[in-house]
Parts: C-alpha cells; sequence; structure tokens
C-alpha cells in the first residue's frame, strides 16, 4: 500500500491544479517555525537530525488561510522535517529562492513560469508530471504557487489543487561557515480533495492520507539531499540495520513529541548496503516512533504478523504463519491494492524472529517482493510506551509487472518505509 503514496506525495507543496490564478492574493501566514519545538535553536534541532531527514509533526493549532473562504482559520497539524548540508547559507538561499530552477532540482517538475510578482512575493506556474508504465495513473497538470520570501524562509499557499488547501514553508539557518539546516514544514487538508484520480485513490485507500505527510516531506527533502550531498553508500554489517544514534535525554525528547503532536516522528537515514545472496543492495532505511498511552505489555500483539489483517482488513485478504520453532515463524501474507482505477495483488513473504516479548526482526525470503527487511520494539517510557520500528522495502527488477512498475518512480527506493512506518504504527494506535 505504501508504495503508492508515492503517487500523492508532491500534493501538498506542489498541488496539482488545473487553474492558474494571477492575482497575488494577500496573506500572512502564521505557520509555526520548525525550530518550535527545540527551544527556537538551529544547533539542538541540528543535534536531533544528525546525518538523517528528520521528520516530527506539531501539535494542532489554527492557521491563516485565506483560500478556504469557508473557514478562513481552519485547525491544521503540521508536519516538519530537517536536513543538514554541507553548503553555505548563502548557496542554500540561492538555490530555494530561484523558483525558475526549481525544475531539476524536484524531479516531478517539469517546467516553471513566473506569473506575477510583487517585491518579495512571488505567483509560480509549475508543470507537474509523473509518468508510469500504467497510463491510467499518470500525471500530467499544472501547478500554481504563491511564495513569500523573507530573509530565511519561503512560504508557500497552494492556490488551486486536487488537495485544494495546503500550505509550506521552507526555512535555512547557518549552523556554521560550511554546514546549513534546512527545514520544511507543511499541511494540506486532505479531506476534500478534487480531481479524479485522487478521489479515486482516497476513497479506496483512506490509510493512505496517514502517510502523505511524511512522505511529501521526505520526497522534498530527499530532493535537497540529493542536490547538495554527495552519494556515501554506508555498507552495513550482516544482521545489522540503520538507527538513530539517539541519548536518553533525546529518547525522552522523541516520546513527548510524539505525544504532544499525537503523531509519529521519523527519520530517513542515509543510504546504506546490506549484504545478500547476490551481493550487496542498496537499502534506504526509516525508523519511525509512536508514543503510546498504554503499557508495552499491549503492543505484544502487534509483533505477530497474525495481527496485520485487523490492522488492514480491506487490503490483506489471507494470513499464513507456520508453527514457531526456535523463536522464529514465517508468514505467507496475500495483499490485494485495490486503487479505485486498478487492483494490484502480490504476495509478502517473511521470516519473524522473536528475541524476546516486546522485539521482533523480519525480512522477506521470497515473495513479490523479496527486498525487505526490519525490526520492531516497544519500551516503556514515561508511563507509557515507545514503540519503533525501522524498516527497508525496495522493489527488485524480478517483481510483478504492476509492482515493478513503480520503479520508474522518483525515489521509490525511499518512500515505501517511510509511508509504510508512518501507516502502520497509526493504524496500531487507532486499535488501542
Amino acid at each position: 500500500m505504501s508504495y503508492f503514496t508515492r503517487l500523492l506525495c508532491t500534493g501538498i507543496l506542489f498541488g496539482i491544479s488545473q487553474i492558474g490564478f494571477t492575482q497575488i492574493i494577500t496573506w500572512t501566514d502564521n505557520i509555526p517555525s520548525a525550530l518550535q519545538p527545540f527551544q527556537n535553536n538551529p544547533q539542538l534541532l541540528a543535534s536531533y537530525t544528525q546525518n538523517n531527514i528528520f521528520i516530527y509533526a506539531h501539535p494542532t493549532t489554527k492557521t491563516n488561510l485565506p483560500t478556504l473562504k469557508s473557514n478562513s482559520q481552519p485547525n491544521a497539524s503540521f508536519t516538519s522535517a530537517a536536513l543538514i548540508v554541507p553548503t553555505n547559507v548563502q548557496q542554500v538561499s540561492k538555490t530555494l529562492t530561484d523558483f525558475n530552477h526549481y525544475v531539476g532540482l524536484f524531479p516531478t517538475l517539469k517546467s516553471a513560469k513566473i506569473l506575477e510578482q510583487s517585491g518579495n512575493t512571488v505567483k509560480m506556474k509549475y508543470r507537474v508530471s509523473i509518468p508510469t508504465p500504467i497510463p491510467v495513473l499518470n500525471f500530467n497538470e499544472d501547478v500554481t504557487l504563491q511564495h513569500q520570501i523573507k530573509s530565511n524562509s519561503i512560504s508557500s499557499l497552494v492556490i488551486d489543487s486536487p488537495i485544494p488547501y495546503g500550505l509550506g514553508k521552507f526555512e535555512w539557518f547557518a549552523l556554521d561557515d560550511h554546514r546549513t539546516l534546512i527545514t520544511l514544514t507543511q499541511w494540506g487538508d486532505l479531506n476534500q480533495p478534487k480531481g479524479f484520480i485522487f478521489k479515486k485513490i482516497l476513497n479506496a485507500i483512506p490509510e493512505v492520507k496517514l502517510g502523505i505527510p511524511s512522505s511529501t516531506n521526505a520526497f522534498i527533502l530527499e530532493s535537497l539531499r540529493t542536490r547538495f550531498i554527495k552519494q556515501n553508500i554506508v555498507a552495513l554489517n550482516s544482521g545489522q540495520i540503520a538507527s538513530p544514534q539517539l541519548n536518553e535525554a533525546q529518547l525522552a525528547k522523541i516520546a513527548q513529541l510524539s505525544q504532544n503532536a499525537q503523531q509519529p516522528i521519523s527519520f530517513l537515514h542515509a543510504p546504506t548496503s546490506i549484504m545478500y545472496t547476490h551481493g550487496r543492495e542498496a537499502m534506504r532505511f526509516t525508523t519511525t516512533y509512536q508514543f503510546y498511552q498504554q503499557p508495552t505489555q499491549q503492543l505484544n500483539k502487534w509483533l505477530n504478523p497474525l495481527a496485520y489483517q485487523e490492522l488492514f482488513p480491506r487490503q490483506i485478504k489471507k494470513i499464513i504463519t507456520s508453527p514457531i520453532q526456535n523463536q522464529g515463524q514465517d508468514a505467507d501474507i496475500q495483499v490485494n491494492v485495490g486503487l479505485g482505477v486498478i487492483n494490484i495483488p502480490f504476495a509478502f513473504k517473511l521470516h519473524f524472529n522473536y528475541p524476546n516479548t516486546v522485539e521482533n526482526n523480519f525480512y522477506a525470503n521470497g515473495g513479490d517482493l523479496r527486498l525487505i527487511k526490519g525490526k520492531m520494539v516497544a519500551t516503556e517510557l514515561n508511563h507509557g510506551s515507545l514503540f519503533k520500528i525501522t524498516s527497508s522495502m525496495k522493489i527488485d527488477e524480478k517483481a510483478p509487472f504492476l509492482l515493478r512498475a513503480m520503479r520508474s518512480l522518483p525515489y521509490h527506493d525511499v518512500l515505501p518505509a517511510v509511508g509504510g512506518n508512518t501507516v502502520f504504527v497509526q493504524k496500531i494506535k487507532a486499535k488501542m
């Protein structure tokens, strides 16, 4: 399911538009700064971000949205993401404020044109193209955004879109002469979609909404990572997976962020590779944390694959597991993802290992998705539980056609785990 959040993840800052308005809209944004949960201190936020893309949510607040005539101050749940790049702040500012050259920076943008400019406010029309080998899922649309430039930020207002109401803000902060912290904070109203494809997909898979904010942030900041950071793949040892390097105080802060926003917190790790029988395979891991009020014992159920059908009854059709032997078992999970315009059946074959009652490790041992690896663990924290899932999912060249077609999408090896983790922990939350 999470593979198809990719089709929607450009929707907030690059909302697909069919009508371009040329008049500048009067708008005073009150989008929260990404620094707000970190004492407005860039260095403190950087200490959590490290070499990852750090994604976290803000508590619900009212925002200023002049395009929503029925309620110009709706409640909004903003999501922020942060990335450190080895580039001075002047170059970052030049790149982010050069809207005409967003083409080439963000993979889905094919053209950019200034519609109107007044001082530091610029209205842009972009052409978004998301081709796939499945024609019914192709997107080729225009985008209209209003950008408002300040000394170290750009606030953006979606004018018209299948996700018609949305806001976003880039910020950038010098950490030293050669490193800059880039942040993105955004929100979009996913309950009022327009456009045939968007409506069909969101109606068919409402869970997609849970993964769109994190996937959108990951897509945009991964584009900036690609631009500013030289590719360096870290070879992991056998049995090793990526994990955030956080001390106890930082973990407590992660739990607090999740508890306050009632949303998950994610780290999209830097590129790594792991050993398979055919050789090393580049894999991108994402670690997601979710705080629950319940004790860890109540989370044990969700470590067993038989419980997954309860979380995803519309998509998972059948689960067959082997008996547990030597703390491990195999699971055959039959899935059918209906997108409203096309159905995509596939099978997971996973092996689970249970080193203790609050942890599992899993990896693909066959099936249609052969490159899957991850781990889940629940720990007691702050009179509740902090649930952690780390996973990586990648579509290989031997996958069935309808899945293999997704390899043509940008960051197909990055976004599945980001969206999948986020949806998974929130589905558990709904059941607790």
